[in-house]
């Protein structure tokens, strides 16, 4: 048979991967592409996510296509993963087959510094799928082909870029179990409203756990609750008049979550209208919807704003409803004060 090899962290994997493999096999005529991830690679220097959570990820792609496998070499060797040991071992225990290596332009770009770079050659075909149009120069017997272009990387993806070009199954699996969720936010708040807001989803958790509430959900309303706090002013009035312009009498103050509630739908693509409603109402207040209650409550009695909340925080936490009215009633008396 003949095998191409599609390699990488796949932390995670995206459209781009996705699209190299249905190359490999509409162009290089193979008969199967096999994903293999690396347990580390020896030129990036980014902690990779769990193996067990990136398989489970290339799982759910491989089974839309019978001819897509995953092969666990490098993830069952420890240490550094040299493609020059991959290829020795794959050659011994599958003598019969024929492997193509496949490497995207960034990967060409570097090959020199590959361990055994001039033998690596000799032992498989190396295929360059073109994804950009900026294909490097190679001194090394290297096929390349060029590729509809998928404009995305994992890195991208991993601080909330570009989440259009996951599978759905994926993107789902990211959210349920919380993969990169936390850099999502981190890459566009400050250090310290980044903290506030890992403080407020925690608070909103534990309201939802003691009023029977679904805590996963309450999770990701307070985790995103102020994610367009530090939008431009030109940027989010772009929103506000696509989203809810008869809104632009209120303060631009309060823009950030009639704005976060669409950022975190068309951006984060949580098409969820219970966590749409409760981050449009965070800073008002203006919705009794219980989880609307929670992450206003949780926002306000944010133990990080260095006052002590713990007695309203015991009240929400026994009775939202009741827990609500009394912060509303506290933040009302604290505007009059202001």
């Amino acid at each position: 048979m003949r095998i191409a090899i599609v390699g990488g962290s796949f932390d995670p994997i995206h459209d781009g991967h996705i699209q190299m493999a249905n190359q490999a096999l509409q162009s290089l005529g193979v008969d199967e592409v096999w994903f293999m991830p690396t347990a580390s690679t020896p030129l990036k220097d980014h902690e990779l996510t769990l193996n067990q959570e990136r398989l489970a990820m290339i799982d759910l792609v491989v089974k839309q296509n019978p001819k897509f496998k995953v092969c666990t070499v490098e993830l069952e060797r420890l240490g550094k993963s040299y493609t020059y040991d991959t290829l020795k071992e794959l050659i011994e225990t599958y003598p019969e087959h024929e492997f193509y290596w496949i490497i995207g332009n960034d990967q060409l770009e570097q090959f020199d510094k590959w361990y055994h770079a001039d033998e690596l050659v000799k032992m498989a075909h190396f295929v360059c799928f073109d994804r950009d149009g900026e294909l490097a120069e190679s001194k090394y017997d290297i096929m390349c082909m060029t590729m509809p272009a998928v404009p995305v990387s994992s890195s991208e993806i991993r601080v909330g870029n570009k989440l259009n070009y996951l599978p759905e199954e994926v993107l789902r699996y990211i959210y349920r179990n919380r993969l990169y969720v936390k850099e999502f936010v981190a890459a566009r708040l400050t250090e310290k409203r980044y903290e506030h807001s890992l403080s407020v989803a925690r608070l909103c958790e534990e309201f939802a756990l003691n009023n029977g509430y679904d805590m996963h959900i309450a999770y990701y309303i307070g985790l995103f609750h102020d994610i367009a706090k530090y939008m431009p002013k030109d940027e989010m009035l772009k929103w506000m008049e696509s989203v809810c312009p008869e809104n632009m009498e209120y303060p631009v103050a309060v823009w950030h979550g009639f704005v976060g509630a669409a950022v975190t739908k068309e951006i984060f693509l949580i098409d969820n209208p219970i966590i749409y409603n409760a981050i449009y109402h965070h800073v008002l207040g203006t919705s009794r919807d219980p989880y609307a209650m929670m992450v206003f409550c949780a926002d306000k009695l944010d133990p990080l704003r260095g006052y002590d909340s713990s007695e309203l925080i015991e009240t929400c936490k026994k009775n939202i409803e009741k827990g609500f009215d009394l912060v509303v009633q506290q933040n009302r008396e604290y505007l009059k004060r202001g």
